[in-house]
């Protein structure tokens, strides 16, 4: 799966919480895709800086009951132009700040950038040349999650986050 792969909560040792959204009309939705909640309170793929709501983990129907993935693929959801109004398929999305989230990013990442900030290139890739030690809508807490030598894998958290009551104030 591309994109972000949830690995542990720093806080506990449970399965994450989920929150559900209804996904915007039209819209394609990947597992692993960093979303964020339009002004009409539905589900959209995020964008290079934008708060990020939550990470996918699920694509629900309005009863909650998993729907199949786009023909062809096992992580692809493609919604129909009412899906607002007619079916209402949801994502359930990890939101918790404290999730962190595995992501081959777009560059070499190297021990310098541990705490620093990123900001993503598309809804599932982080920027590695967007690190900042001041701002980004994640941070990197881990090099290498999966012990396999790629210096382009990295451990992020949330850091730029739609539930933070902190991040709307100027």
């Amino acid at each position: 799966m591309a994109g972000f792969s949830y690995r542990k909560s720093l806080i506990t040792k449970d399965e994450p919480t989920l929150l559900y959204f209804i996904i915007d009309n039209s819209d394609t939705i990947t597992l692993g895709d960093a979303i964020m909640i339009n002004g009409d309170g539905h589900a959209v793929v995020a964008t290079a800086g934008e708060e990020v709501a939550g990470i996918v983990a699920c694509v629900v129907d309005a009863n909650g009951i998993a729907v199949e993935p786009d023909s062809g693929t096992t992580d692809t959801y493609t919604v129909d132009s009412d899906n607002e109004t007619v079916k209402k398929y949801q994502v359930g999305l990890i939101v918790s700040p404290f999730a962190l989230f595995s992501n081959d990013s777009s560059g070499t990442l190297a021990t310098t950038n541990l705490m620093q900030f990123f900001d993503l290139t598309d809804e599932d890739t982080i920027d590695q040349s967007s690190a900042s030690d001041k701002s980004g809508q994640f941070q990197l807490v881990g090099l290498d999650p999966d012990n396999d030598g790629d210096a382009s894998k990295g451990l992020f958290r949330i850091a730029e986050s739609m539930l933070d009551p902190y991040a709307q104030q100027s």
